[in-house]
């Protein structure tokens, strides 16, 4: 297994300033790459952001989609034909993104709210087909989409790990599988670990966050036990760690997530 940690996208000079320490601290702390959480690759400075990674001897590997259902309602459920053709044509935005640097794409929250569509069955038919139009897309680009169950707090449709890998097997797609968060597990999955030998042929990737979003080992994640099932099935992609509710800065977060990893004797396994 490789680490990563996740990062939000620098999009200004002093950004990438911040940008360029913060790889200089993952690559001390020992992390194999960094994920990105971008809004939209036609804003994205794909140049600048290569030039960095280049200098710092870093991986990209993988690129989160889900900003804009915030930001300007994006989302695949909905009963408006226009914002889900919107939708439909920003993920293939990310899949050709994705497509330049070989990395993964993390998609779960533009699938949308009940609020957006209150019936489950007409929102998960809607998701399903765009998922199918985005996933044929990435077939031919040779990129991977990775399906993430998100809690029912957050998206009204496939918060359970079994969902999504019921959709993914149906779609049937080289290019679409699924991944799993160890945040959403912890509220939606009634057993953390057995679920994982069920994903043994369509794991792809992997996000490591703490059971109240701080820095590992300030919530109550079984994370050795959890590595020890990784391992049992075979995953051999990233793991990600992101930390989004913590009153430290980003360098001790990216430090001490990575101290906890030493400790439970999962760097660089």
């Amino acid at each position: 297994m490789k680490l990563s940690y996740i990062l939000p996208a620098p999009a200004a000079d002093r950004a990438m300033d911040e940008f360029d320490g913060d790889l200089a601290c993952m690559k001390d702390a020992g992390y194999d790459a960094v994920e990105l959480q971008i809004e939209d690759p036609s804003i994205f400075d794909e140049d600048r952001v290569r030039r960095s990674l280049q200098r710092a001897s870093y991986t990209m590997c993988a690129f989160q989609t889900g900003a804009t259902y915030y930001s300007r309602g994006n989302c695949l459920c909905t009963a408006d034909a226009i914002v889900r053709r919107r939708t439909i044509e920003l993920l293939k935005s990310f899949v050709a993104l994705a497509s330049r640097w070989n990395a993964v794409i993390v998609f779960g929250s533009l699938q949308g709210r009940l609020k957006d569509e209150p019936d489950r069955q007409t929102g998960a038919a809607r998701i399903r087909d765009a998922i199918r139009e985005v996933g044929e897309y990435a077939v031919e680009k040779q990129a991977m989409i990775a399906f993430e169950p998100v809690n029912h707090l957050e998206i009204g449709f496939h918060n359970t790990i079994a969902e999504v890998a019921a959709l993914v097997r149906t779609l049937d797609l080289s290019s679409v599988r699924m991944m799993i968060d160890t945040f959403h597990m912890n509220i939606e999955e009634q057993d953390m670990l057995t679920p994982l030998s069920t994903l043994q042929d369509i794991l792809a990737h992997v996000h490591l966050s703490e059971t109240n979003r701080d820095v590992l080992g300030q919530g109550h994640w079984p994370t050795a036990a959890f590595f020890e099932a990784l391992a049992r099935i075979g995953y051999q992609g990233y793991c990600s760690v992101g930390v989004y509710h913590t009153r430290r800065s980003r360098h001790d977060c990216i430090k001490q997530c990575m101290a906890k990893l030493r400790q439970r004797g999962q760097s660089r396994t």
